[in-house]
């Protein structure tokens, strides 16, 4: 089994704006995600990222993978969640949800603080990072702040339309 992280961010690393705005990212990148979502059927995103994702409306959001194991993680057992999801309340109880559904890949697709969760503890095999060809002053970074340092093996590189460049890696064990 694979899990792999999908992130799409700003050229020096954000994923969000402050106000955890995404606007600057292009709708190559959401395209892009459909496609992995579209392959692989499954996806874990953090609490917030699915409260900032469902108020996007009705044209970009988790609502459009109606057929994919869509699994929140929450601290908060009692989290309430729309019809179709599943909730998680640690990484490696979405994982074995989703093992146990007989996927053989698995998406991790943040936020910050899911990503540092999985890196941390060693559980990402990859990491696709789609580069926005803009800049931000400030904003919420790939990984929240943790103590962890983590060497990567270049697999490809593909560009992507607008200046999009696509890294994709593999996480050193």
């Amino acid at each position: 089994m694979k899990i792999l992280l999908s992130m799409a961010m700003s050229l020096n690393g954000f994923i969000a704006s402050k106000s955890r705005d995404e606007d600057f990212l292009s709708h190559e990148n959401w395209l892009s995600f459909v496609d992995l979502v579209n392959k692989h059927n499954n996806f874990i995103v953090g609490r917030k990222t699915y409260d900032t994702v469902k108020a996007w409306g009705t044209e970009y959001g988790f609502h459009k993978f109606k057929n994919a194991d869509r699994v929140i993680l929450s601290k908060n057992t009692n989290q309430e969640l729309e019809k179709g999801y599943i909730l998680a309340n640690s990484g490696k109880e979405a994982i074995e949800i989703l093992k146990n559904k007989g996927h053989k890949t698995i998406i991790v697709t943040g936020g910050a603080e899911i990503n540092s969760l999985f890196m941390k503890a060693n559980l990402l095999d990859e990491i696709i990072l789609n580069i926005e060809p803009v800049l931000l002053g400030e904003g919420i970074p790939l990984f929240a702040d943790n103590n962890f340092i983590k060497r990567l093996s270049l697999i490809k590189i593909r560009k992507l339309k607008d200046d999009i460049l696509q890294l994709h890696y593999k996480v050193k064990k």
